[in-house]
């Protein structure tokens, strides 16, 4: 059985910022060229001391562009916005984030790209068993590509990224492509969650699944910032370590799904710089640190915002427990997927946010149907399965709409969904069949364990 490390949604992110003026916009494709800087930021939130990951190191080749988003990786007409296949550039994830909202971790910039729009985006890593690699090789004999935890370093192993690339359709880059206009510079920053990248196979190694998105940022006005506080009395207190998800609808299904997420600082504050491409968002934020939170939702609130500050709520009697099961099989026989689950909560009619999951880096769980749970026990009939437990907040969220006053509770009775999506292993596909089911309603009180419905995947 392979578990995905319960850390944030799997996701590699290509954003995209345009310098100078007139730098975005347009299909068409002109004789003239532009220039593409390329660089790799991460938001390192399973770093050590917070999770369990001290590196993750990676070796980038090259990252290349074609303006069909139907080219196979060994069509012609692929440009390449950065080559790096005599020299190739070892990078560690987790030394990539930036709270001064800097592009860092840069790979280079490469001049006379042909204008256009270019519908899919590859970014490629060198092979592990590579014969030759970066001079002072960090994985020490662990290929090319590792993870180095409390107990050493271990090869993170590769599926098609070295041979193929890590795919971006048009349809994971907002506005389909990146838009490359003459005589200007296109700022290219990969936001590679590592954290939410790597598969802990039942094997104990380590293997690289990753899913992909896309946008165009300005590096300055795309900024969504703020400090979360506890208000006692007359007295704002801030809340460190703190969970902030910058999420929307972006499947169109009334789910808002978790673009970015962060925890907050010290001082209780946070910001979002270089992950973020044109539309507004809604801000959910929760707390467990000793004392547990309520979550706060914030919604509508647009680009190039400072929040200011954003109140949480204590509870009473400690977070609710939610247990299930999920069960796939492709036709009448047991079949193996990997499956995210998220906690909802209802916020209006028509919108459900994701809930932060108490005692998890990030906002779902992930993990790898098999012939029986980890828990231990067996798997319904004919099926592969596995259980979670997710812990949540016992109390609805404070919601409020940006630019109006105040926040107000949603409803009395406390109620979750629990959401699942189903995908092909090793593939970004979803798992054919039913590939996202949300449970009907689960009433939860304060300190207890409840259980949910048990979610069935069957494919053809």
């Amino acid at each position: 059985m392979a578990i995905l490390l319960p850390l944030a949604f799997t996701s590699i992110a290509f954003i995209i910022s345009c310098g100078g003026s007139g730098g975005s916009g347009g299909t068409s494709s002109g004789t003239g060229t532009g220039t593409v800087a390329t660089y790799i930021t991460d938001p390192p939130l399973c770093k050590a001391p917070n999770g369990t990951l001290q590196h993750v190191w990676v070796t980038v080749t090259r990252v290349r562009a074609h303006k069909s988003s139907d080219a196979g990786s060994s069509d012609g007409g692929w440009v390449d916005l950065i080559d790096l296949q005599s020299n190739p550039k070892q990078i560690d994830l987790l030394s990539l984030d930036s709270n001064q909202c800097l592009l860092i971790g840069g790979l280079g910039s490469t001049s006379g790209i042909p204008e256009g729009k270019y519908q899919q985006i590859r970014l490629y890593l060198l092979a592990n068993d590579a014969s030759a690699g970066p001079a002072n090789n960090e994985c020490n004999g662990n290929g090319f590509n590792c993870v180095v935890d409390g107990s050493g370093t271990h090869t993170l192993n590769l599926s098609s990224q070295a041979h193929t690339g890590l795919k971006i359709p048009p349809g994971q880059i907002a506005g389909g492509g990146l838009t490359v206009a003459a005589n200007q510079v296109v700022d290219l920053a990969i936001d590679f969650d590592a954290c939410s990248s790597i598969v802990l196979q039942g094997n104990g190694q380590y293997r690289l699944k990753p899913t992909l998105r896309a946008g165009e940022i300005s590096v300055v006005n795309n900024i969504i910032q703020g400090r979360v506080v506890e208000v006692v009395g007359a007295t704002k207190v801030p809340i460190a370590n703190a969970y902030v998800f910058i999420e929307n609808d972006q499947d169109g299904d009334g789910i808002d799904r978790v673009i970015a997420q962060t925890f907050t600082d010290a001082n209780g504050r946070f910001a979002f710089c270089n992950t973020l491409f044109a539309g507004t968002y809604d801000v959910v934020v929760a707390a467990s640190n000793g004392t547990t939170y309520n979550a706060t939702v914030t919604l509508g609130v647009p680009l190039g915002t400072d929040m200011g500050d954003i109140p949480l709520a204590p509870e009473v009697g400690g977070p609710a427990i939610i247990q299930g099961m999920v069960t796939t099989k492709a036709g009448s026989a047991a079949a193996p997927a990997d499956v995210e689950v998220v906690a909802l909560q209802a916020v209006s009619g028509t919108l459900k946010v994701t809930i932060p999951l108490f005692g998890t880096l990030t906002p779902s769980l992930k993990f790898t149907t098999a012939s029986a749970p980890s828990s231990g026990g067996v798997c319904p009939s004919q099926t592969d399965c596995e259980t979670y437990s997710l812990s949540v907040p016992a109390s609805n969220p404070q919601v409020g709409t940006y630019g109006s006053s105040g926040y107000s509770p949603v409803g009395s009775t406390v109620k979750y969904f629990v959401n699942a999506r189903a995908f092909v292993p090793d593939t970004t596909d979803p798992f054919s069949g039913s590939p996202s089911q949300t449970t009907s309603d689960i009433t939860v009180t304060a300190g207890q364990s409840l259980p949910a419905p048990v979610i069935n995947f069957v494919a053809p």
